[in-house]
């Protein structure tokens, strides 16, 4: 009977709405952890837990926390407001309370009916790099006079203190909700979404609008005031012109460390198909943070919206222009590599040439790609230094991206790289469309794309061309026998090395019906042909009578085609001898 009576008070007893809690502890340096939550009505919630400030003689570690509301992304409560760690504009200083080892968390604070995300992040503060919002306090010394671990042993250090570190979340109804399903809550309705994007990712997607449309962008990142490491833009699929990009300029710092950068931004964008690009580098992303992590780590890459629902009815699944198509497509080149593609111009067309290729410390191009006249042996485009900007990772990827305009002919376009440092194989930070690297041709109206049509540049024979040596390196001794049938005007057009009155890439043509020599390379009669000074062209034009020929080219052990020690000259694929009808 007296347990029957026990249960039948319970029940007897007014109804209580227990406190509900949510809470994170055991978090590793460098590691953020997450636990969302809802609150069915505005309630006064229990924050409590420990963080720590650590110094060792290098860095500071510090685990520190805070809540974002889920749906828009912003902060509601920070623990380093919490410390008074803030700037003090009137003064123009900074100031905080003075902190060391681990600290008690305990504060009352209201927040609105909704759903939350709790966070605990253990962060490493290298130098004056410690950020709160858009704050750096400079000085960590005020802020912690003695080391909590004397030796340089971490592990020691987290085996100790994991235990002390602690972070929760407590109100009458309060529920714990699962981070992942509120997330995909907020991006159902998303056009495009890229989140927890990691290092060395290069993502793409497509939309197309069936209208004008606006859009609503939230994107987090990495930058500085002079460039921007993980990053978004948007460009038109058709015409490859970009139509918005994420900088430094249209950005705010994201919390955490000041390279932390995020974006909120509504943009208009008219009919047609466009394409969505982000990009990080080598370091500091999602799951690998090597400074304070953003408040919102979650949402690290981009993610777009439509503005209002009605907006949503224009979009539709990615529609790609026929010009999406490159028209000439070189590109994910290796090291050592050669490649070309022959295309015949009908008439005048312009063309869009993107080139990513890498620039040496000397200034000269050591990966790059041009575009000669097939038969005149002209070069007419080339990437340089001149014309090329940064790619982004390493400040040697370089990049053309810029309209041409061809006139009807025959035309080769090639690409060269040296022994280092290209697509799959690079030996700094790659660019942040590696894919492309190499050289890529495309038409900017649809209409123009019957005007070029592609053939096997290794098969092309030009009417102009008699006979020719070219494109040789190192250590060569070549011959080439021709056959004038008839008395013939031509022009002859050597290319190699020499200084100091002496050529040491040279070559020569002969008659072998009477052994006269009717062309040879000479350096006092050679011009400059572009790039180091020992870069000479000798040209001549001459009628050569009917009969039998040979060419001759040698070369010596150093700076030839492909094996440059010094900048190459203009046109380096002539680095040899060739003779033209004229």
């Amino acid at each position: 009977m007296k347990k029957i009576w026990k249960i039948t008070l319970l029940l007897l007893l007014p109804a209580v709405a227990w406190p509900q809690k949510v809470e994170i502890n055991r978090v590793h340096p460098r590691q953020v952890e997450v636990q969302a939550f809802t609150l069915g009505q505005d309630a006064t919630v229990d924050i409590k837990g420990t963080a720590a400030v650590f110094t060792d003689d290098w860095q500071t570690l510090v685990f520190y926390g805070w809540i974002i509301n889920s749906e828009t992304r912003e902060v509601v409560w920070h623990w380093f407001d919490e410390e008074g760690i803030r700037r003090d504009r009137r003064r123009n200083r900074y100031r905080h309370r003075r902190q060391q080892g681990l600290i008690d968390v305990n504060v009352q604070f209201e927040l609105k009916k909704g759903n939350y995300e709790l966070y605990f992040a253990g962060g490493s503060v290298n130098g004056n790099d410690w950020d709160s919002h858009s704050v750096r306090i400079n000085g960590l010394g005020d802020l912690i006079r003695h080391t909590v671990f004397a030796s340089r042993r971490r592990e020691k250090y987290r085996d100790r203190y994991l235990d002390d570190l602690y972070l929760s979340v407590e109100s009458p109804g309060l529920k714990a909700a699962n981070p992942d399903e509120v997330l995909n809550g907020v991006l159902e309705p998303a056009i495009v979404s890229f989140n927890k994007v990691r290092k060395f990712e290069d993502l793409k997607k497509g939309f197309t609008l069936t209208k004008e449309t606006k859009l609503d962008i939230y994107a987090v990142g990495e930058g500085r005031r002079d460039q921007v490491f993980d990053y978004m833009w948007i460009y038109n699929a058709a015409t490859r012109e970009r139509v918005f990009q994420m900088d430094y300029r249209n950005t705010r710092h994201a919390g955490g460390a000041d390279k932390n950068r995020s974006l909120r931004q509504t943009i208009k964008l008219p009919t047609g198909s466009y394409m969505v690009s982000y990009v990080t580098d080598d370091s500091h992303s999602y799951g690998d943070w090597n400074a304070l992590p953003p408040d919102d780590p979650e949402f690290w890459g981009v993610t777009i919206w439509p503005a209002t629902m009605e907006e949503k009815a224009n979009v539709t699944e990615y529609v790609q222009p026929k010009t999406a198509t490159p028209l000439v497509d070189l590109t994910k080149i290796r090291d050592d590599e050669f490649v070309n593609q022959g295309i015949k111009v009908k008439s005048d067309v312009e063309l869009h040439v993107l080139c990513l290729g890498e620039q040496g410390s000397r200034g000269e191009m050591l990966d790059y790609g041009w575009i000669i006249d097939a038969n005149t042996r002209e070069n007419v485009w080339k990437m340089d230094v001149g014309n090329a900007r940064h790619a982004g990772g390493a400040n040697k990827n370089r990049m053309v991206d810029e309209k041409i305009t061809l006139k009807a002919g025959d035309y080769l376009v090639y690409y060269a790289t040296d022994d280092s440092h290209s697509y799959s194989g690079w030996n700094a930070p790659r660019p942040h469309e590696g894919d492309l690297w190499g050289i890529s041709l495309w038409a900017t109206h649809e209409a123009d794309i019957s005007k070029v049509e592609a053939f096997d540049g290794e098969d092309f024979k030009s009417t102009n061309i008699i006979a020719e040596i070219i494109m040789v390196g190192n250590d060569k001794y070549l011959r080439e026998n021709f056959e004038l049938t008839e008395d013939t005007r031509v022009t002859i057009v050597g290319m190699g090395e020499g200084d100091n009155d002496q050529m040491y890439d040279f070559g020569y043509v002969k008659n072998m019906d009477n052994g006269e020599i009717v062309f040879q390379m000479r350096y006092r009669y050679s011009d400059h042909a572009g790039g180091a000074r020992k870069n000479r062209e000798v040209s001549k034009t001459m009628t050569l009578k009917k009969g039998n020929y040979r060419m001759v080219y040698q070369s010596d052990d150093s700076h030839a085609y492909r094996r440059w020690n010094a900048s190459p000259p203009r046109n380096p694929e002539l680095w040899g001898i060739t003779v033209m009808k004229n």
